[in-house]
């Protein structure tokens, strides 16, 4: 079960890389309500998602946790919105890879060690769809902002593709610097 310590903390680093480091830029560029609830390079959604391709869904509940973590502390967030965005994030990966499995009528995991980085962004699409289009429809519902559905819906979309692509290439150069350090990557 410690190996699930693993997703929730670096759910915490890439949110918070997100907040200091990329947050201030699009702040130059957005209205502060999209940037309130939505952003153009969500890092923490490719911890999401390959944590789930890698452990399973043993993961949705450090990541459900660590996003209601980190909303409620470094957002100032109300506990029942941050209770049911998290709730919709969770249950977006699990739709998202259920969906992929189903379509493709295989499971997604791979029995030999080996990373299929085309199912993962096919999948991190897909979890994309079901959590912008649940949480802007969450949002636009039960906040004074629900005027913007479409242009949140499509914030939402592209940030968490994008982040999930810059995710994976950090994830890619830190197992290459690993291996270049004569480690091998699945001990």
């Amino acid at each position: 079960m410690m190996i699930t310590l693993i997703p929730f903390v670096l759910f915490i680093v890439t949110f918070l890389l997100h907040k200091y480091l990329i947050l201030p830029f699009e702040i130059l560029i957005f209205s502060q309500e999209t940037i309130d609830y939505a952003s153009l390079l969500y890092l923490p959604h490719a911890v999401r998602i390959i944590a789930y391709y890698v452990l399973g869904p043993i993961v949705l509940i450090p990541i459900f946790l660590s996003q209601c973590f980190t909303y409620l502390m470094f957002n100032n967030a109300e506990l029942i919105n941050t209770v049911y965005l998290s709730c919709l994030s969770t249950l977006s990966i699990f739709l998202g890879f259920k969906l992929y499995e189903l379509v493709r009528k295989k499971n997604i995991f791979n029995i030999n060690n080996t990373v299929d980085w085309k199912k993962i962004i096919i999948v991190g699409f897909l979890v994309s769809i079901f959590n912008s289009t649940l949480s802007s429809l969450y949002i636009s519902l039960n906040t004074s902002y629900n005027y913007f559905y479409e242009s949140l819906n499509f914030t939402y979309l592209i940030g968490d593709v994008l982040g999930l692509v810059f995710g994976m290439f950090l994830f890619i150069f830190c197992l290459l610097q690993y291996k270049s350090w004569g480690k091998d990557v699945r001990s």
